[in-house]
């Protein structure tokens, strides 16, 4: 599939409208977004890593004020 018709797709999908002219610029920008997210997965060593922080309700609270 072509980037073009990627962004038509995704525009379609969230129900936004796009005349020519903002297709010729969101074109290029998807590219680049789209090849920066792929980057993101291309680090083997981060694959199973968690990146989330947690709220744990059983944590033990400090006073850092100490």
């Amino acid at each position: 599939m072509d980037d073009l018709t990627m962004v038509r797709g995704l525009l379609d999908a969230a129900g936004i409208t796009a005349s020519e002219a903002e297709l010729a610029a969101y074109v290029p920008a998807y590219a680049g977004q789209r090849a920066s997210l792929d980057a993101l997965y291309d680090v083997p060593e981060a694959r199973y890593t968690d990146p989330a922080l947690r709220f744990r309700a059983g944590a033990r609270v400090e006073d850092w004020a100490r």
